[in-house]
């Protein structure tokens, strides 16, 4: 009996041809993908709601459009989150984004008792998150338990944002809406042209991903 320990087999490989239109039609994948990728990023799908969330960290122009948006949907108030300052504290009048944020929308006309303050505590991980949860602790502690919220965001920061603020009032029952401001520091429909673009939109992506499919809320 005659035993062999390899044979002869016929297999179909790719020419030099087939693996230039193979390559030609994944970069036109991955072009047209990118070109979308901003765009995603920075969703917009607001609720009706009477309750408007900022996130801190906004600058005065982004800050500007919360106003407009303030008045021309008739919130009931607005609600500012943010870290603790982590730097500069003897120099600076405020302690947190959220209270910096709260002080710069009075100064710009909104008025001072339709408009709070919820810090989150100092956190070096899950800044996002943390911020949201301090957010879903201040309205039971106020007694201000909404039926929905929008959620005010900048730019490709805003998708991953209206998620995890989504998974820490899930236990409350807030729905949440997002709003997405433009981030004006790059052309987010060609991102890939600037510096600031290409190191803030693929980073985005990549976090909104990992929250998407690995993030677990801490104990």
């Amino acid at each position: 009996m005659h035993f062999r320990l390899r044979k002869k087999k016929e297999a179909w490989i790719l020419t030099i041809w087939g693996w230039i239109i193979l390559i030609v039609v994944l970069v036109m994948f991955i072009i047209g993908l990118s070109r979308g990728l901003g765009d995603y990023l920075r969703v917009n799908k607001p609720v009706e709601a009477k309750v408007l969330v900022v996130e801190g960290f906004l600058p005065d122009y982004a800050l500007l459009l919360v106003c407009k948006e303030f008045e021309e949907n008739q919130y009931d108030y607005i609600v500012t989150t943010g870290l603790p300052f982590t730097n500069g504290m003897e120099f600076c009048r405020y302690d947190s984004y959220a209270d910096l944020a709260r002080a710069t929308l009075i100064s710009m006309g909104i008025d001072s008792n339709r408009v709070f303050s919820v810090p989150s505590p100092e956190a070096f991980i899950d800044r996002t998150y943390q911020n949201a949860v301090a957010l879903g602790k201040w309205f039971e502690q106020q007694d201000k338990l909404p039926a929905a919220i929008n959620l005010f965001s900048m730019g490709a920061h805003a998708r991953r944002s209206w998620f995890l603020y989504r998974k820490a009032l899930e236990p409350y029952k807030i729905k949440v809406g997002i709003i997405a401001a433009p981030d004006l520091t790059f052309d987010q429909h060609r991102w890939w042209k600037t510096s600031k673009g290409f190191r803030t939109v693929p980073v985005e992506a990549l976090g909104y991903f990992f929250v998407r499919f690995f993030f677990h809320p801490p104990d």
